[in-house]
């Protein structure tokens, strides 16, 4: 399919690894952000995610080869945004995944306000406690907007949500969630103060009974014993070790997904039945 002559003219060629915006590209795309605060998104229907979600398209970046496909997107685009057409082997250079779909942008990330994110009640919080791969935090912030979380918080040890992998897991939903980096002690103090019951997301033990009472990680509370239509914030810990030691003390109850055959699920199936469960028995309440 052929360019419009409107939309190939708006389209500004470059030719060279060094230029200034495909510098920023490749450090967005390395380092999940550049030191503007840009993104690196990649391929039509996130990039669309992002406008629908009326964040600021800094640049778009479109391979020679993908030059038809990029008409739609530049349709979207704001007429303050550039928009470079890049040689297959410059673009190549600057996009790090395996096989690039021919399109990116430099995208405005979203700023969130920790007191604001908290403030809805009965608040349901999300809380992303050393999450390691990509892909658990995007299905986790995904999870997280279709089951109706107000916010996602991501203490030490968490990839960064703006990863590239971690924005395509989220399908785009991290656009639009409040999802926030926050010191662990600043958090829990938070949480504290705003009466928001701590929930710790824990491994199942075998022959775990309905009289379990949450008091340690050692006698978990099942999931569904738990009252999660109060204020709470629900701690999903890194895929090997789970919750840090260190977090024990501030948190108020420690729940388990009872499972048979299994010994454990990952870290974003888990938080997605842990949300679900949440909505279930809050929709049962109204």
């Amino acid at each position: 399919m052929p360019v419009s002559s409107q939309s190939g003219q708006r389209l500004r060629p470059v030719a060279s690894r060094q230029n200034a915006l495909v510098k920023k590209l490749r450090e967005a795309f390395a380092q999940g952000t550049s030191d503007e605060g840009f993104c690196a998104v990649e391929g039509i229907r996130l990039i669309e995610e992002a406008i629908r979600s009326r964040l600021k398209i800094h640049a778009l970046f479109v391979r020679e080869s993908a030059q038809a496909r990029a008409e739609r997107i530049l349709d979207q685009l704001s007429k303050h945004a550039e928009a470079l057409l890049l040689p297959n082997d410059v673009f190549d250079s600057a996009a790090i995944t395996e096989h690039p779909q021919g399109i990116a942008a430099l995208v405005q990330i979203p700023r969130f306000d920790l007191e604001a994110s908290l403030a809805p009640s009965p608040a349901l919080v999300i809380v992303a406690a050393g999450i390691q791969d990509p892909g658990n935090l995007g299905t986790l912030i995904r999870s997280a907007e279709a089951f109706g979380a107000g916010s996602v918080m991501s203490i030490e040890g968490t990839v960064s949500q703006w990863n590239t992998k971690v924005i395509r897991a989220s399908a785009g939903s991290v656009f639009r969630l409040p999802v926030m980096k926050v010191p662990s002690e600043d958090l829990t103090a938070e949480l504290k103060s705003r009466e928001i019951a701590a929930l710790a997301l824990v491994a199942p033990r075998l022959l775990q009974t309905s009289d379990a009472d949450g008091s340690s990680p050692q006698n978990p509370r099942r999931l569904q014993d738990s009252d999660l239509t109060r204020s709470c914030a629900l701690f999903v810990g890194n895929e090997g070790a789970g919750i840090a030691r260190e977090l024990f003390s501030a948190i108020d109850e420690f729940v388990a997904i009872p499972q048979t055959r299994v010994e454990s699920l990952n870290a974003g199936v888990a938080a997605s039945v842990a949300l679900y469960e949440a909505q279930r028995q809050r929709s049962a309440r109204t």
